[in-house]
Parts: structure tokens; sequence; C-alpha cells
């Protein structure tokens, strides 16, 4: 389907038919599209958490709300946020640096100093200030696959009712280092989807001219 029939097709889907499952080319897109997507400085803050694991996944919906999706879904994806990779001076950022062209020492020089002085004056050290930075960039990827999957019949529901600390506590995340910003489950709806409330375009675009 073309793109804006796939966001009209897109909702959160809430029950999925758990005799269907997506095959792994497909998810393979999925997954794709959330690493081609665009970051801040271009350092690609997040890490990708697929749990097929049913045990987990139980585990997971008890922090979760009890929500159904957790454990009824063809596919569990848990996006993760970087935080102290993404900090001054760690090697994540060197190796990030390391892939552009222009490996001169001087353009390699410049390039770390731009990351020092733009993490430290705009996040200080700290991890709340970090983690809050990277969920965001979490976001785009995760709004990029569940376009994806749409484009493909696939559905999924963007899920943020969870306990965080017991979450990340769940999946034996050391917190200094990363954070669940946000979960997808990925399949196929089981119920015709309902219909879709927007707001007028009128009502939400504003021109300064």
């Amino acid at each position: 389907m073309d793109f804006l029939e796939a966001m009209n097709f897109r909702h959160a889907c809430k029950i999925f038919d758990e005799n269907k499952k997506i095959s792994d080319d497909e998810f393979g897109l999925i997954l794709e599209a959330g690493r081609l997507s665009p970051s801040s400085t271009g350092l690609e803050q997040w890490d990708f958490l697929v749990v097929q694991n049913a045990d987990l996944r139980q585990k997971i919906r008890e922090v979760s709300w009890n929500q159904v999706q957790m454990t009824s879904c063809s596919h569990l994806l848990v996006i993760l946020a970087k935080i102290s990779e993404v900090k001054p001076g760690n090697e994540y950022i060197k190796k990030i640096i390391s892939r552009r062209v222009d490996k001169e020492p001087e353009l390699i020089a410049q390039r770390e100093k731009f990351y020092q002085d733009f993490l430290t004056a705009n996040f200080k050290n700290d991890d709340e200030l970090t983690y809050h930075w990277s969920s965001k960039q979490c976001y785009i990827a995760a709004a990029n696959m569940m376009t994806a999957a749409a484009t493909l019949g696939i559905d999924s529901c963007p899920i943020e009712g969870f306990d965080a600390d017991a979450l990340n506590k769940v999946l034996n995340l050391d917190t200094t280092k990363q954070r669940v910003a946000v979960m997808i489950p990925f399949g196929y709806r089981l119920n015709p989807q309902p219909p879709k409330y927007r707001r007028e375009m009128s009502d939400v675009v504003t021109w300064i001219k």
C-alpha cells in the first residue's frame, strides 16, 4: 500500500491473532527501517531487543499493566535508549566517528571536540538528561518501524504503559548504560480496525508567512 494508505491502516492494535506470525524477511525489513532512522548528531542512541521467549514475555506483561499484547503478538520489540555510550569520550562515539570518510587526524579531532562540547553543554554527564535525549531518538525509530510494518499489512501498538524500574530489572539492564524507552508488539489484528479519529488539518496547522 502507498504511504497514506499505510498511515490510515496503522492503529494501536490491542488484540492480535496469536495464530499468525510475521515472516523473518518482513520483520527484517521492519528492523531495517529502524536501523536506517535519523538521530540527533547521528549517534543512533538505540538498541533493539526482540523478545520471543514466552516466559520472559509473561514477566514483561506483569510489569506492563498486564497488557495482553505483550504475550499475544507475533514479535515483541523493546527499544533501549543508550546512556553511558553516548556520553563524552566513550568508545562508542569514537567508533561512530571512525566510520566517516574524512579520517584525517585533524578532522577526527574536530569531530571528537564537537561531540565533547555538545554533549557536555547539553547533558552535563547526567544520566537522566542523557536518557531523555536518547529516548526521543528512539521514538523516531519506533515511528518508522510502525509505518514500515503498516506498508506490509502488519499491525503494531506503541507501549509506554509499564513500570519502568520493574521492567528494567526484568530485562536485567544496567540502567547506567541503557533503559527501556518504548515497546512495540507487532502482529496481525484479530478484529476489524476501529474508526480513526484525527483533528482536521485546519485545526492542526498554522502557516506563518
